[in-house]
């Protein structure tokens, strides 16, 4: 994949500073695109842009508070001063606020989450485009970070979900405005990713966030900066309009437990811990290893019920002792 087509297009991206915002500045700098770094601190800002110069980029840091309107046109108006033009926007942005039912936040959270997730992007969006119009740029982008809770509410999260439900309807509805003009819009809707977000955050609760999603693991921010390098360059001049997960199928739907009836395919024909029941029981050696630790197992009905699962994710529904599972896990791992 070439990604020659962004090099000397200039961007802006709000938030970067940090996690997702600073890996997709890091990311444009690296492929030779010119970056606007924004953000509210001056010293963790500089250092991004310091660090993109001493790899050999392009970037200057703009101070900007992203809940202030006044404040993008600046960021703006700033940009197109320094590079003479301006190609797109990436309005990254935003804070989180959740875990409570909508009765018990007040005005005071509503005012402060939507100035900075969705008057902060209209701003982005309605200079940006301007800016862009002028720049008479032809392959001009506006890329909102929004989330998975702009695609499925999430209880406890009134006031955060309607602010990205909100940024993904001004992504469609400019992607409408603008698609004759050659201007993509679209949205990148992260789920799960490992950012400072979550702060000291004990193991356990990044545990919790990645067994909660299919794919068994939290993102990285790269992952979002490559699609956005992707919808910053001419190979997605015909997508616009989108609102693009990045969360290892946590949208997708519920986490159903399947069946396999061939896990060979997982285990490459050797027994381990994510061996399934159906495989251990037709082995003759694992099965003598579940019948010591759990004589009567192979008989029991709800394990028949529950076919396929692994015994590590059985063994809670079925109120067997962690030490016993750990242990003929340990053993089977041996075969």
């Amino acid at each position: 994949m070439d990604f020659k087509s962004v090099e000397g297009k200039v961007a802006i991206v709000t938030g970067a500073s940090r996690g997702i915002g600073e890996a997709i500045a890091r990311c444009y700098a690296a492929n030779g695109m010119k970056v606007i770094c924004a953000a509210r601190s001056v010293e963790q800002g500089q250092a991004v842009v310091n660090d993109i110069i001493n790899n050999g980029g392009d970037a200057i840091f703009v101070q900007t508070d992203c809940s202030d309107g006044n404040a993008i046109k600046d960021l703006v108006d700033k940009a197109v001063v320094h590079y003479g033009r301006l190609d797109g926007v990436v309005s990254n942005a935003g804070i989180g606020m959740g875990g409570s039912p909508l009765h018990e936040y007040d005005l005071d959270d509503y005012e402060k989450i939507f100035d900075l997730n969705s008057k902060g992007v209209f701003a982005g969006m309605k200079y940006g485009a301007e800016a862009i119009f002028k720049s008479k740029s032809e392959g001009g982008f506006l890329i909102n970070v929004a989330s998975i809770a702009g695609l499925m509410p999430q209880r406890g999260q009134a006031l955060y979900t309607a602010t990205k439900f909100g940024v993904v309807g001004m992504t469609r509805v400019a992607a409408l405005d603008y698609a004759k003009y050659g201007i993509t819009v679209n949205a990148i809707c992260p789920g799960y990713t490992k950012t400072s977000i979550f702060g000291d955050a004990p193991e356990q609760a990044m545990d919790f966030f990645a067994n909660d999603c299919p794919a068994g693991r939290m993102g990285d921010p790269m992952e979002c900066a490559y699609l956005a390098l992707f919808l910053a360059s001419d190979m997605s001049r015909y997508i616009t309009g989108a609102a693009i997960p990045v969360d290892g199928a946590l949208s997708a739907g519920s986490k159903n437990v399947t069946s396999w009836k061939h896990p060979e395919i997982l285990t490459g024909g050797k027994l381990n811990a994510d061996s399934t029941i159906a495989a251990i029981m037709e082995n003759t050696d694992a099965k003598a290893i579940v019948d010591k630790y759990l004589p009567g197992f192979a008989e029991n009905e709800q394990a028949k019920a529950a076919y396929g699962m692994t015994f590590k994710a059985l063994a809670p529904m079925l109120g067997l002792p962690e030490d016993v599972v750990t242990n003929m896990l340990g053993e089977l791992e041996q075969l």
